[in-house]
């Protein structure tokens, strides 16, 4: 009996050995691809980060602006219909910059997830600034970066000409209390009802397997990259992606596979920064009395109110609508999404 016993007692060692194995092995679902572009080009700044930029040049000798494009997430990425899209924009005289945000995209990941923060953004984007040091920039901000482009304002408003934002995403703290203002007849209050769709998404993206949920409980608690690799959760997010762009337009059947990387320490981390924005967030935004152009697409998944909170908030706002499109206009309707940016820059209001 002593000969079997031995042998035995190695047993649960050798479970937990496997298990540790099992977890740490690399994501080999992983099929984002975080190839640069040939446009594809880097700037070091002194907060530590390296930032992956494509710079779109105006096609006409005389530039009228300078325009930063900041993208949604937090956790997403340029992509390259954002690309093409604001390419129409360049040729109207216009120097266009977009870039991949600290931890997404091909921009560099930062070893301590906890300095994803919203105050950490917004001092990247104000380094970018100095680095260009240019006149009238307008700012556009897509879904979360509407928000963060609102965040930057309210601490630089003299750096910021003009602010678009897009599908902008919730100020936060969130005061939902506010909301029940906003339906009156003032207001187009419901547009197209994607609420059903929304729900079977949201069913999908949450059904992860056991190891993706010991992967991200492991990333959340250890906070150390080293130890939950940001390959394995940004293949998480890669993942969920591939569901979530269905909710990203009206109609469904043109929806197109994503296929850059995700920054998912990036999101978690820069999220749970983003529910403690200081109160003052609210009087801030209203003291930017700069033009600021609010566009809502027709079939957002984002509650109406938000978009109507900042228009609320902006002194010098106006909010239009972007037909027969969802969350992503540029997808399905680029030439309103286009137009009517030029248009609003072009102003002299």
């Amino acid at each position: 009996m002593k000969i079997i016993r031995k042998p035995l007692i190695y047993i649960p060692l050798i479970l937990i050995i496997g298990i540790i194995i099992w977890i740490l092995i690399p994501n080999f679902e992983s099929d984002f691809d975080d190839t640069p572009r040939k446009s594809t080009q880097y700037w070091e700044l002194s907060t530590g980060s390296k930032i992956a930029y494509t710079q779109l040049k105006s096609e006409v000798e005389s530039i009228k602006s300078t325009i930063i494009y900041l993208h949604g997430g937090p956790g997403g990425y340029i992509d390259n219909s954002t690309i093409e899209t604001y390419r129409e924009i360049s040729k109207q005289g216009y120097n266009v910059y977009l870039y991949d945000q600290i931890g997404c995209g091909l921009s560099k990941r930062l070893k301590n997830p906890d300095e994803y923060t919203v105050d950490r953004h917004s001092k990247d984007l104000k380094e970018i600034l100095e680095k260009l040091n240019v006149p009238n920039v307008i700012l556009v901000g897509q879904s979360w970066g509407g928000f963060l482009a609102s965040y930057f304002v309210s601490n630089n408003p003299n750096l910021i000409t003009k602010l678009v934002l897009t599908a902008p995403g919730q100020i936060h703290p969130v005061y939902s209390t506010n909301y029940d203002k906003f339906n009156t007849p003032d207001y187009i209050y419901k547009l197209t009802d994607i609420d059903e769709r929304i729900n079977k998404i949201n069913t999908k993206i949450n059904d992860f397997s056991f190891r993706e949920i010991i992967w991200l409980s492991l990333a959340k608690v250890s906070r150390n990259t080293s130890f939950i690799s940001d390959n394995k959760v940004d293949g998480i997010l890669h993942k969920i992606s591939k569901e979530f762009v269905k909710a990203m337009v009206c109609d469904s059947t043109i929806v197109s596979k994503p296929v850059g990387r995700p920054g998912m320490y990036c999101s978690m981390f820069t999220n749970q920064s983003y529910e403690n924005v200081p109160e003052s967030i609210r009087n801030d935004m209203k003291k930017y009395d700069k033009p600021v152009l609010i566009l809502k697409p027709e079939c957002d998944y984002l509650d109406w109110e938000f978009a109507h909170e900042y228009k609320e908030l902006y002194p010098n706002s106006e909010l239009k609508v972007i037909k027969k499109s969802g969350h992503s206009m540029n997808i399905e309707n680029q030439q309103d999404y286009v137009s009517e940016i030029i248009k609003f820059i072009k102003s002299d209001i």
